[in-house]
């Protein structure tokens, strides 16, 4: 890798961190909820309207709306504050939504509650999307996990260099994104839903690296 896209990943490696964290705070403190993917809410929004449901199917409703709604933005703001880096403006928003999540009550609705978190990681996605000429998302695990082994094979089939560098690149990714889920493990036993205030210390890093990298 040349210098630049040391810096880019290092950037994008530390937000997985911030990802990583993010997810297993909400699968811990709301009820196994899931607040980085839409997957497992859509399918339940199809099973609440199936069911009747009309106050789950709405909540649920509200979330994908606020998805789609970070999507739209992360997609959108970039073409109009183009001499902004959009990444800072992501990190500004994932910091916003954790002082939000720490106001919501141990009681409220676990989809409602995440409704912060459904915005700030569709923001979180399309910012740090790519590095290093690698397509990585730094809230999910689902395709670097792919990607890193398959990577492997390729190398242990071929020995070409390229295959070696994205299992490189795709296992770092795993790697931080666990770190994250590691340190918010510790910090929910400690403080519960406060333990969402320890995540602006990987967000400053990950702001840290970012600038590094411009």
């Amino acid at each position: 890798m040349n210098a630049k896209q040391q810096t880019e990943t290092a950037a994008h490696h530390a937000m997985a961190i911030v990802g990583g964290f993010l997810g297993v705070y909400a699968l811990l403190t709301r009820n196994e909820t899931f607040g980085s993917s839409e997957t497992s809410n859509l399918i339940y929004l199809t099973i609440a309207g199936l069911d009747g449901s009309v106050s789950s199917f709405m909540i649920r409703l509200g979330g994908t709306l606020c998805y789609i709604a970070g999507i739209l933005f992360a997609t959108l703001a970039p073409k109009y504050f183009k001499k902004t880096d959009f990444r800072y403006i992501s990190i500004l928003i994932d910091g916003a939504a954790c002082l939000l999540l720490a106001c919501i009550p141990a009681g409220t609705e676990p989809v409602l509650a995440l409704y912060p978190m459904f915005f700030a990681t569709a923001v979180q996605w399309l910012a740090y999307t790519q590095a290093a000429g690698f397509n990585s998302a730094t809230i999910f695990s689902t395709n670097n996990l792919r990607q890193c082994f398959s990577g492997l094979a390729e190398y242990i089939h071929s020995r070409e260099e390229q295959h070696l560098r994205r299992f490189r690149f795709y296992g770092g990714t795993l790697i931080c994104f666990h770190i994250g889920v590691v340190y918010c493990w510790f910090c929910i036993q400690r403080w519960g839903i406060k333990s969402i205030y320890a995540c602006l210390l990987p967000l400053a890093v990950a702001l840290a690296a970012t600038i590094m990298d411009r």
